[in-house]
């Protein structure tokens, strides 16, 4: 009935899916995960919402989950703002966007980088990945438990954080099934 069936059934296990099937809260990095700059760079991450596009196969993807019954939220770390090269207003624009790409309905974003430049955002807080200040955040208002959630990103720091956070973690090449290429 469900497209991504065996996925979830891999990701929750058997008996979830035999169950009631509840719905889930998906939860995403942005950067690498959802977007990437356009005409890519080094690193491929926007600093601007006209450069920021969504990766193959996240729009289809995420609007399956959501006619699915799954809630979406986007989780992203916006260290570019501790260091100057991007306002907080900026980066609050470029969550805010690719929430609306994927039609999330909450998102979390840290400006924070302990060696950033930006005295405002120079600090070591609880909800920079790889702790799970941001998770939790999400999980809460959205009223979805651990066992429940799934945290999708490309990067060690986002398994850490869902780790710390007692949610399941998915690498987002295996997630939107994207292919490496070389």
């Amino acid at each position: 009935m469900r497209k991504y069936t065996k996925m979830l059934e891999d990701l929750m296990g058997k008996e979830w899916c035999d169950e009631a099937f509840p719905p889930l809260l998906f939860i995403f990095d942005k950067d690498g995960t959802l977007v990437t700059k356009r005409g890519g760079g080094d690193p491929p991450i926007p600093n601007h919402v006209d450069e920021q596009i969504p990766l193959p196969g996240v729009v289809e993807r995420c609007r399956e989950l959501r006619e699915a019954g799954h809630t979406l939220a986007i989780a992203s770390n916006q260290g570019g703002a501790a260091f100057g090269y991007l306002s907080y207003e900026e980066a609050y624009r470029l969550v805010a966007h690719a929430a609306g790409l994927i039609k999330a309905e909450a998102w979390e974003m840290c400006p924070h980088h302990p060696q950033g430049t930006v005295a405002a955002y120079a600090v070591d807080c609880g909800c920079r990945k790889p702790r799970r200040g941001m998770l939790i955040s999400l999980m809460y208002y959205l009223e979805f438990k651990a066992e429940n959630t799934i945290y999708v990103g490309d990067m060690d720091t986002d398994r850490q954080a869902a780790e710390a956070a007692g949610v399941r973690f998915v690498w987002a090449d295996e997630f939107f099934n994207r292919k490496e290429t070389s």
